[in-house]
């Protein structure tokens, strides 16, 4: 009986001593962190407060050049040409629209660039303005009048300061285009009417840059706001249009940062290069031979960085 009361006693009082053990250490504890509140969990990494605020910056490699097409009528004025440089370093977007009779000579062949995708399709035309140029031409993006509207709608709408009366009927269609001269609102069916408007007195040169006036005056009043946020639906919508391009959705992907950089500037991102040349007997328009060889140095292609004015 005796031993049985003394080894009670002994576990007793090492259950006592556990229990003391116990909470006098998570007093220590409590202690230690009240003495101590800025002592740190070493074995917890600590984040690179610089690694999530890094500003993207583009590169050359992000620098594209494309040709657009607008094929909206069956006959030479019914149709635009414009050269679309993203030069992403300098955030700037450069149109050079190309007039529909340019002549240009390809493979010991001379015809106008229209005549040459009216023959040969949108492959033969990026080719055709490749040679005239002197430059490589990495997409192209070809629109009717539906595709047109929407990467148009995409923007909104510009104003216009229509030059004197444009009045025309269209025998085929039998579309009126009635335009007074004075400032006119142009959303994206009266802006087609404008783009291939066929008589005006200076020709298809003249032509050519009031495409390039209105679509840079479109770029640089519209991109700004939330533009930039919603690049990637705007991208959805046009492509899923009735387009036809060979840039995919990888491309896009690939590009796409390099696009809201340019979109996110606070300056005019559109720049305007109007060609320079002169029209034969024949109504065929040549390009000047100085304006080709500066062609590089207004696109920006060998990564030119000074602040060149636009040609006029």
């Amino acid at each position: 009986m005796a031993k049985k009361s003394v080894k009670i006693a002994v576990t007793y009082i090492i259950t006592i001593l556990m229990t003391l053990l116990i909470i006098g250490g998570i007093f220590y504890l409590l202690l230690q962190r009240l003495l101590n509140p800025q002592k740190k969990d070493e074995s917890l990494p600590t984040l690179d407060p610089l690694a999530s605020t890094e500003e993207y910056v583009p590169s050359s490699e992000d620098n594209t050049t494309s040709l657009f097409i607008f094929d909206s009528a069956k006959r030479e004025s019914g149709n635009c040409f414009m050269i679309v440089r993203m030069a992403a370093e300098e955030r700037k977007i450069i149109l050079m629209p190309i007039p529909a009779n340019t002549y240009i000579g390809l493979d010991g062949t001379y015809n106008t660039l229209y005549d040459f995708y009216r023959t040969g399709g949108t492959a033969k035309a990026v080719s055709a303005a490749s040679s005239a140029l002197g430059i490589d031409i990495d997409y192209y993006l070809k629109m009717d009048n539906n595709s047109f509207s929407a990467i148009v709608d995409t923007f909104g709408g510009v104003d216009f300061d229509i030059p004197y009366n444009l009045i025309y009927s269209d025998a085929e269609t039998g579309e009126e285009t009635v335009f007074r001269e004075g400032e006119v609102y142009l959303e994206s069916d009266s802006m087609r009417k404008i783009f291939t408007f066929p008589d005006y007195k200076s020709g298809e040169e003249y032509r050519a840059k009031i495409i390039g006036v209105i679509i840079s005056d479109l770029i640089n009043k519209n991109v700004k706001g939330n533009f930039s946020a919603n690049i990637d639906t705007y991208f959805n919508n046009i492509i899923n249009s009735s387009i036809e391009t060979n840039y995919t959705a990888y491309d896009y992907q690939e590009q796409s940062d390099a696009m809201k950089y340019i979109a996110e500037s606070s300056d005019r991102i559109a720049q305007l290069v109007t060609v320079t040349g002169n029209s034969d007997e024949n109504g065929n328009f040549t390009l000047d031979e100085n304006f080709i060889r500066a062609v590089p140095e207004w696109l920006r292609i060998y990564n030119e960085t000074d602040d060149t004015e636009t040609s006029e």
